[in-house]
């Protein structure tokens, strides 16, 4: 219904200008519909919005279109408007969608959060079973030994908790008068949630023996003497990581005493860095502000360092896409690697009003603009000069 209507005003600006009657005649916000995209699928929640938001709008445009024009586009979109399930799932799905898209978003940051990873799917896991299975099953068990599908432990329908909109509009009498469908929207409500839930087992280990220490690194728990009593010691989180710390290395010992003397010193950190939000920023101030914690703040630094997302990486294609274009694809790859860190510099140079036209190169930079940086010479470049001077030392020896 949603790419249907989308298409149907797409293309006319007379339809627009119609269907904006409707909505100033409703005092509603002459918002245009939104494309759902079948890659961007993260889009789906704004058009889900868009068009509750402009229901009643679109149910009159749609109405007043389909009685003038009989168009069998027309009809489709006017039915389904006019259908109290089709309404209450977009309900459903203006509920459920968020969950989902805030996840996401959240893990797309440039910020280190990989510390909580965790326990935000965790929470997102336990609180889309809650949803459909019973409370004390989900809390009593192993978040492991949970199987969604189990049907001893399925709420029935009218326990199932869809959203709040949901919940009022349920029992509304054109509801409650076609049983069938109403029991069939309960099912495909039921196993959206299940798949959910089937889905983020699949890609997550709710055991993972790394990411279920991170949260010992937070600011409020490597300052905590109570969080010692749990993690009194770095020694589990160490093994897993033998690419950072050999475990045989004397660096495993310095870092653990370290670790557990960082909170009997937290009365001599200075508050500027004890309430630093950005938690990489906070171990690398502690690092510049005492020499005793060097090997543990490098550690967490290089735990730190490892990827929560592939978001980074898509928006780096993205920008090589604009910079190597059909008109200027014979770019070399060290050309547009130059671009891209000149690009990162001035986007870290906007804190202090600085872009492509103020931005000054500091000493250093100017330093490094020699000739043989600036003209770095190919393969190809290279070995024509091997050759040439090759030659030159054959017709000099002839001669001689």
């Amino acid at each position: 219904m949603a790419r249907n209507i989308f298409n149907f005003l797409k293309s006319s600006s007379k339809r627009h200008c119609e269907l904006e009657q409707f909505q100033t005649f409703l005092n509603l916000d002459p918002h245009r519909m939104l494309h759902p995209s079948q890659t961007r699928w993260l889009s789906l929640t704004a058009v889900v919005n868009r068009i509750l938001e402009q229901w009643e709008a679109l149910k009159l445009y749609f109405t007043d279109t389909y009685l003038s024009q009989r168009l069998v586009s027309s009809e489709h979109i006017y039915n389904a408007l006019n259908d109290p399930f089709m309404k209450l799932y977009y309900q459903f799905l203006e509920w459920a969608l968020p969950k989902f898209t805030r996840f996401n978003q959240y893990f797309q940051t440039q910020g280190v959060v990989i510390t909580d990873l965790h326990e935000m799917i965790v929470v997102l896991y336990k609180d889309i079973l809650l949803c459909f299975l019973k409370r004390n099953y989900v809390m009593q068990t192993n978040l492991v030994n949970i199987n969604p599908m189990n049907g001893q432990y399925q709420l029935v329908d009218n326990e199932l908790y869809l959203g709040s909109k949901v919940m009022l509009n349920k029992d509304n009498d054109n509801i409650i008068c076609n049983n069938i469908r109403r029991k069939e929207f309960f099912e495909k409500c039921r196993q959206f949630l299940q798949t959910a839930s089937l889905e983020l087992k699949k890609r997550y280990n709710m055991e993972d023996p790394i990411l279920m220490q991170l949260s010992a690194l937070k600011q409020k728990n490597a300052l905590s003497l109570e969080f010692r009593q749990n993690t009194p010691s770095l020694i589990n989180l160490m093994k897993f990581l033998p690419c950072i710390v050999d475990i045989n290395d004397s660096k495993v010992q310095q870092i653990d005493d370290q670790w557990r003397k960082l909170p009997i010193s937290a009365t001599l950190i200075p508050e500027d860095i004890e309430f630093e939000v950005q938690i990489d920023i906070f171990w690398w101030k502690i690092m510049n502000h005492s020499s005793e914690f060097t090997e543990l703040c490098d550690f967490v630094l290089a735990v730190l360092s490892l990827p929560h997302a592939n978001a980074d990486c898509e928006r780096i294609f993205s920008s090589i896409n604009g910079l190597k274009t059909k008109i200027r694809s014979k770019l070399i790859t060290h050309t547009v690697s130059g671009v891209l860190h000149t690009k990162q510099c001035i986007t870290s140079g906007r804190e202090s009003n600085q872009n492509c036209t103020n931005f000054e190169p500091t000493s250093d930079m100017l330093s490094r603009m020699t000739s043989k940086s600036l003209y770095i010479k190919t393969n190809e470049e290279k070995e024509t000069e091997t050759s040439d001077d090759t030659t030159q030392e054959t017709i000099e020896l002839v001669i001689c």
